[in-house]
């Protein structure tokens, strides 16, 4: 259950033991406060609640609940959790936590979210925990290193005010969370220059304590809350990123009806793996060439090698199978980035295939780009993928979560320069891969972990939306969607299209190429995407909530039903 809360001056939403949004009218100070249980391979377990009471006032609140964490059906760890809000603006968060089994753990504690739109560029001043004062800012480009280190307290200016954290129990730091396409940065315990994972034994205890609160006197600030979201079209323009799929990884079978469907998306390109280590690599090379031809679309090959020899090995079947190509991501073998020593070759290779673009970067999220960096200067392209569940996996978190794609665009462009295109490939919604597992094995997942169930929904359809136009308005220049068949694609095996394929359609079909960029008055609950081809334009809105939303476009008013995606035709 939700509630919408009032701590004095303050309103916040309380959802699953968590705080979520903690606004000050319009402006929100706070993204979330939560605990969170982390195993050695960073993976979160979810949490369990029972025993919960809400005790709410009309300037206040109390909140009591226990919760667990479960592993193979067995009670593993448990907290006790207290959240007051008082009518003086004060709010704390406590947790005592016991783990009931041995456990390994990355992280066990009190996080709070910060979020961007509001902080970056702000300025902020840091207590370290042996009283030293440090002033800072919140990076603007995504910051590699965690920019604030050693925190007992923290103080922070949202634009006219300033707000202030005390943590009790641990030291904190903060990461950019958008390393990781999370639209927040994070501050968290335990600092990451202790080891870890760390051994818990049944019995031990965590105990913990987070106190915010407003510095000044702030005023009432009572919001309008029937009034319609406004969507508000702006000069600025971009051209609609190429959007391509990429080939299933379930299965290899494509139907008539499932080949018609993918020509009627009228897509860009489509994805597939080399890897010329592997044994039968050119069968599966082969195959997929096959289908690219099938299907008319040119290839977007992710070409993973270890060194010149597998390059040539690649180049020797490419030739004999001819296939056709519209670009080429260099990717090193298990690497989390392509290595400099491969694009010093880089040369050599595009000899061979001077008609091709050629890029590198990662097949994982936008942080291994960001923290193993390489010289890009003979490259047409960088690419990363991107994915909105690294840390979180409910709905309100991955809508969120839109809004930092552009950022990672934005920032890869700061790091290899304006004029180097920036390609996604690919956007999923559950990650690909485990970079950060302890575990080497655990880095590989399968196709049952990287499938969520939300993809045949029209929840994914939402998110799909919101996706394209977050890169769309920061100028990426091509994207990789999901896969064509299957639990990871967008039609199932039997043939069904899921909601996610008639949203882009919707798009692709229009052809109109420009998006003219727009701004909504509440972006976590209702946008669009406007597209115009200079003469006429399809607005697209969608309402992310699951509640009916009042929406205005212009002069026009429009009434969304929950998840509902609509197209208008204007002028």
């Amino acid at each position: 259950m939700t509630y919408i809360l009032r701590a004095g001056v303050f309103s916040i939403r309380y959802e699953n033991g968590f705080l979520r949004h903690i606004s000050y009218g319009d402006l929100e100070v706070v993204r979330m406060i939560y605990m969170a249980l982390r195993d050695q391979n960073w993976t979160t377990y979810e949490p369990i609640i029972e025993n919960e009471k809400v005790d709410q006032q009309h300037d206040s609140f109390t909140i009591h609940y226990d919760c667990y964490h479960e592993m193979a059906g067995k009670r593993i760890f448990q907290w006790h959790v207290t959240i007051t809000g008082s009518a003086d603006s004060v709010i704390a968060f406590e947790i005592q936590g016991e783990a009931l089994a041995d456990i390994l753990k990355n992280r066990a504690g009190i996080c709070v979210l910060h979020p961007i739109d509001s902080t970056a560029g702000q300025p902020c001043e840091l207590i370290h925990t042996n009283g030293d004062r440090i002033k800072k800012s919140f990076p603007v480009f995504i910051s590699c290193e965690n920019p604030f280190k050693n925190l007992k307290a923290f103080r922070w200016r949202c634009q006219h005010e300033w707000f202030a954290l005390r943590f009790e129990g641990d030291a904190f730091e903060t990461e950019d969370q958008r390393n990781w396409s999370d639209h927040s940065y994070k501050t968290f315990c335990t600092p990451l220059d202790k080891p870890f994972p760390v051994q818990l034994l049944a019995g031990d205890t965590v105990n913990q304590k987070v106190i915010f609160q407003a510095e000044s006197d702030l005023l009432p600030i009572v919001a309008d809350k029937t009034k319609a979201i406004e969507i508000i079209a702006l000069e600025q323009k971009s051209r609609l990123p190429y959007i391509g799929v990429a080939a299933s990884t379930e299965t290899e079978a494509l139907s008539e009806e499932n080949i018609q469907s993918l020509h009627d998306l009228k897509l860009n390109h489509y994805r597939i793996e080399v890897q010329p280590s592997q044994p039968s690599w050119e069968s599966k090379f082969t195959t997929d060439c096959e289908h690219a031809q099938v299907l008319k679309l040119p290839l977007e090959i992710a070409l993973h090698v270890s060194d010149l020899t597998e390059l040539t090995r690649f180049y020797e079947t490419f030739t004999r199978i001819k296939p056709e190509v519209q670009r080429i991501i260099l990717l090193s073998v298990n690497q989390p980035s392509t290595d400099q020593s491969l694009l010093d070759k880089i040369e050599s290779f595009r000899k061979l295939l001077p008609l091709l673009q050629i890029g590198a970067g990662t097949d994982h999220n936008f942080r291994e780009l960001n923290c193993n960096r390489f010289q890009a200067d003979p490259l047409d392209f960088i690419s990363y993928s991107i994915d909105p569940q690294e840390h979180a996996t409910d709905d309100l978190t991955i809508i969120e979560n839109i809004h930092a794609q552009a950022d990672t665009v934005r920032s890869a462009r700061e790091i290899y320069g304006e004029s180097k295109a920036i390609h996604i490939s690919s956007v999923t919604l559950k990650r690909r891969f485990n970079p950060a597992a302890t575990d080497s094995k655990d880095k590989i997942l399968s196709n049952e972990k990287k499938a969520d169930p939300r993809l045949q929904t029209p929840f994914a359809a939402a998110f799909t939306l919101g996706s394209i136009k977050s890169l769309s308005i920061s100028d990426a220049r091509s994207a990789t969607l999901y896969q064509t068949i299957g639990k990871q694609g967008v039609i199932s095996e039997s043939g069904q299209k899921y909601p996610v394929y008639h949203v882009l359609k919707e798009i692709l079909s229009a052809a109109k190429p420009i998006v003219v960029h727009t701004l909504s008055s509440q972006p976590l609950v209702c946008d669009a995407l406007l597209l115009s081809d200079g003469r006429s334009f399809k607005l697209i809105l969608v309402n992310y909530s699951t509640s009916v939303q009042r929406v205005m476009f212009t002069r026009d008013h429009y009434t969304l039903e929950p998840l509902e995606i609509r197209a208008v035709d204007i002028g």
